[in-house]
């Protein structure tokens, strides 16, 4: 019974990350939607792991892509930025290379993108990133120290 009850809280601890993460332009590209799934190395974690860094759920993607796609995922970024108002942002000419922002809205914990393209052969090395936790934008410019 309890290991029903233990699956059941992840099931729904999982839903509400997701559901939190659909107002977002960028959703598909964590969905496997613009960039197919088997191309993309993807980690979800949270739970007691994560209070080390402040954090109470990480979800990321990494892939590697072409420019046309690569563009693509920077168009969502950018959208996703520029509705957030403050965001902290880099370009290689008029190309987004790395996003670290707040998403607006109403929330009991905050809420972080973070986004990093560099080039590699000819094409991006593309990683993005949505976090959730108690850090600040401090704590994670800390952590993750632009390289």
């Amino acid at each position: 019974m309890k290991r029903v009850l233990l699956s059941l809280m992840v099931l729904l601890l999982g839903g509400v990350a997701a559901f939190a993460q659909r107002g977002l332009n960028c959703y598909p590209v964590f969905q496997g939607e613009v960039v197919p799934a088997r191309q993309m190395v993807s980690t979800e974690v949270r739970g007691s792991g994560m209070a080390v860094y402040r954090l109470d759920y990480y979800r990321g993607v990494q892939f590697q892509v072409g420019s046309g796609l690569a563009g693509q995922v920077a168009r969502l970024v950018e959208a996703d930025a520029a509705a957030a108002g403050v965001a902290e942002t880099e370009r290689v000419g008029e190309f987004l290379t790395y996003a670290l922002f707040q998403p607006k809205g109403k929330r009991r914990t905050n809420r972080y993108v973070c986004y990093q393209a560099r080039p590699a052969g000819d094409g991006w090395k593309v990683t993005l990133l949505y976090l959730e936790g108690p850090a600040t934008l401090e704590d994670l410019r800390t952590m993750f120290e632009k390289q």
